[in-house]
């Protein structure tokens, strides 16, 4: 909020005041002014005991020793689903840099106006020039994935559509069906038909690839599926 206030009011008790010098933001920024901070109240966080009745309580084990290892299992399943998510970014750069994909500068251009005009940025040229290598690269990438579809015949199932969906509204707060009519009033229904369709097609040619983690031990991607019981 105010440069300086975090280190002013760390040791305070309820009830002191103190005063410290800050340089001001916004309207005054660069202005030097003295700031007088009031301590209210000071609330401390009582975390409960770790034993099994907090397992029991904030779980569906019986026991901590259950929770600890579930616990641990989640987030060895974690690190690797970032191990995946990293193969799959390396694999598409590597797919980008080593491919001549032609664009159309028409829609180059369209893409980098629009991306402008949103931010009310249009006459900011080096701005400019960070977008059309975004613009660019997506594109490329959008391309590229839609081919890969094409040719391996990717088919977007009822099933994935709705799971994508759901967390998707899950990441704005919203309800499935919610979600889904503003993406219908929006028009942008078949662009989300074609993200999904664009991560199979990735998913399918990850499977082709070896992928080793930085000590050249092999990462089983195939582990990451979601086993049957999550599946239903």
């Amino acid at each position: 909020m105010i440069d300086g206030l975090d280190d002013a009011i760390r040791g305070m008790s309820a009830g002191e005041t103190k005063s410290f010098a800050t340089t001001l933001l916004g309207a005054h920024e660069g202005q030097t002014s003295e700031v007088e901070v009031t301590v209210h109240s000071v609330k401390e966080r009582i975390l409960p005991e770790l034993n099994d009745e907090f397992a029991a309580l904030a779980s569906e084990f019986d026991t901590l020793v259950e929770l600890r290892a579930d616990v641990v299992e989640r987030m060895k399943r974690l690190k690797a689903m970032e191990q995946g998510a990293q193969a799959r970014d390396r694999l598409l750069e590597q797919l980008l840099e080593s491919l001549d994909i032609p664009l159309p500068e028409g829609l180059v251009e369209e893409e980098i106006h629009a991306h402008l005009e949103g931010e009310g940025r249009l006459e900011d040229a080096e701005h400019r020039a960070e977008v059309n290598t975004e613009v660019r690269q997506s594109l490329k990438s959008s391309f590229l994935l839609d081919a890969i579809a094409s040719a391996e015949k990717v088919e977007v199932t009822d099933a994935e559509l709705s799971e994508y969906l759901m967390r998707s509204a899950m990441r704005y707060g919203m309800s499935p069906d919610e979600f889904t009519q503003q993406l219908v009033q929006s028009g942008n229904l078949t662009a989300v038909f074609s993200e999904v369709a664009r991560a199979k097609a990735m998913a399918t040619i990850l499977e082709r690839v070896q992928v080793k983690d930085a000590s050249g031990k092999a990462v089983d991607l195939a582990a990451l599926r979601p086993k049957p019981a999550l599946e239903d």
